[in-house]
């Protein structure tokens, strides 16, 4: 897998926190964990979803924390730019960020993660045209090509259906975005999914804000009143299942929903299901927002900066510097 990405600082901002950052406003484009270092008492910039969803998941660091919501197609004014949000496809309230430059007149567009194809749940990204692209590269390299998600799901749909009849299906993702899918493909199984309390209550923010997933039961000791159990892989480990079959006396069947290969090792199945874009969609991005420089970031940003060099456009990999200063580059 991928290295792991660092923050960005736009004059007093800071884009997507990974790491320590001494700026007090924080512009968060979704509720991952890895875009969450908050510092206390920050004002906290981001769509009304991912504030929703930040204070539940994290409401622990959370306090004392303000966050500012900011609509998709609102322009907020600050010191020295404009900032404007932008859908991108990845998960509940994510967004990309556009950003106009008052003195200098550069638009620049910042996609954090995202997916430009439609999902199951989601339309996908639209390109941002701009001056300076700033775009995540988790998979940035040309092996990474995925199928056409209808297939996908359509394998699953079949595969749960068959196993859910013989034993209990165990189906991994991660509990903000992967999950909801995995919800709403039980759903279309015919089954109703016994889901980790995480998953739960993020759930429940999905519905609130219009997305159909379907009905979804907490796991609370309740193994019985379902065949199929979906859950975080954070908790999958080699006793998991062995410890499941023996106490729920049924076969286990399990899977992981993942873009990632080889992320198989235990799981019977691995479902090739992304909420990023896949490498031949970052170089469609990339073509339609035509920007005069573009800065890669996260994943294979080195890999991908070069393949863009060899297409003809001036691209650098932001990993290679110290200083993620905008105006450096």
């Amino acid at each position: 897998m991928p290295p792991e990405k660092n923050s960005l600082l736009f004059g007093k901002f800071c884009f997507d926190p990974e790491k320590k950052h001494s700026t007090k406003n924080v512009f968060l484009s979704h509720a991952h964990a890895d875009h969450t270092n908050f510092l206390k008492k920050s004002t906290i910039h981001s769509t009304p979803e991912t504030a929703e969803i930040a204070m539940k998941r994290f409401e622990g660091r959370a306090n004392g924390i303000r966050f500012e919501k900011i609509s998709f197609g609102e322009k907020k004014k600050f010191d020295g730019f404009e900032l404007e949000l932008f859908p991108s496809g990845h998960v509940l309230g994510s967004a990309q960020a556009k950003i106009f430059d008052t003195e200098s007149g550069n638009e620049t567009a910042i996609t954090s993660d995202f997916r430009l194809k439609d999902s199951l749940l989601f339309k996908g990204a639209k390109p941002l045209h701009c001056d300076t692209l700033i775009i995540e590269t988790t998979f940035g390299r040309p092996e990474y090509i995925f199928p056409k998600e209808e297939e996908v799901v359509s394998k699953m749909i079949k595969w749960i259906s068959e196993n859910s009849e013989k034993g209990l299906v165990v189906l991994a993702g991660y509990s903000l975005g992967k999950a909801q899918e995995l919800t709403k493909i039980s759903n279309e199984a015919g089954i109703v999914p016994i889901v980790h309390e995480s998953i739960f209550e993020v759930n429940k923010i999905y519905e609130k804000f219009g997305v159909k997933l379907g009905e979804s039961l907490p796991l609370n000791h309740n193994l019985k009143e379902s065949s199929v159990l979906i859950v975080p892989p954070s908790l999958v480990n080699k006793y998991l299942f062995s410890t499941l079959e023996y106490f729920d006396k049924r076969k286990i069947f399990s899977a992981i929903a993942t873009g990632w290969p080889d992320f198989g090792g235990q799981y019977d199945r691995v479902f090739c299901l992304s909420d990023h874009a896949d490498f031949n969609d970052l170089i469609s991005y990339v073509k339609q927002a035509n920007p005069r420089l573009v800065l890669t970031d996260h994943g294979f940003s080195e890999e991908f900066a070069r393949k863009l060099n060899k297409l003809g456009f001036n691209a650098k990999p932001l990993s290679r510097h110290q200083q993620r200063i905008l105006s450096e580059f």
